[in-house]
């Protein structure tokens, strides 16, 4: 007959086997880097071709640049002007010059919406001809 002792015949493990858990977090790994180039471009869009048109050189006299610094104060020609002084200005130089043109230059870390309203005070003075000017060559 058999006798039962303290020690039984189970003893505890010191070490996990941490193999098939490595091997579950690469295979997990491998499809995310598969399927998330997959989720970003899930919008169909079709995006505008910009096309160059022959149009007159622009004398250089006829224009004015607005630029939009970080904290969001407007310059015309490097003076500082609020909205309602810039389209008066704007107003007074198309009157007196039919082919005005206007380029805004405007910090990066703007708001969209401050962009805007410059642009919506340029189209107020009957600007047709604006561009917003990027630091690239």
């Amino acid at each position: 007959m058999k006798r039962y002792s303290q020690q039984s015949g189970h003893t505890a493990m010191a070490e996990l086997n941490v193999t098939p858990l490595l091997d579950l977090a690469f295979v997990l790994l491998i499809i995310f880097i598969i399927t998330t180039p997959l989720l970003e471009n899930n919008i169909p869009l079709e995006l505008p071709n910009g096309s160059k048109t022959n149009s007159p050189p622009i004398d250089p006299k006829s224009i004015r640049t607005v630029s939009i610094d970080r904290a969001g104060q407007i310059f015309l020609e490097a003076k500082p002007v609020d909205l309602p002084v810039l389209e008066q200005e704007l107003t007074i130089f198309k009157q007196a010059t039919p082919d005005a043109a206007v380029i805004v230059y405007a910090d990066k870390s703007l708001r969209y919406q401050e962009v805007i309203d410059v642009f919506n005070v340029i189209q107020k003075a009957q600007i047709s001809r604006m561009s917003l000017k990027d630091t690239t060559p």
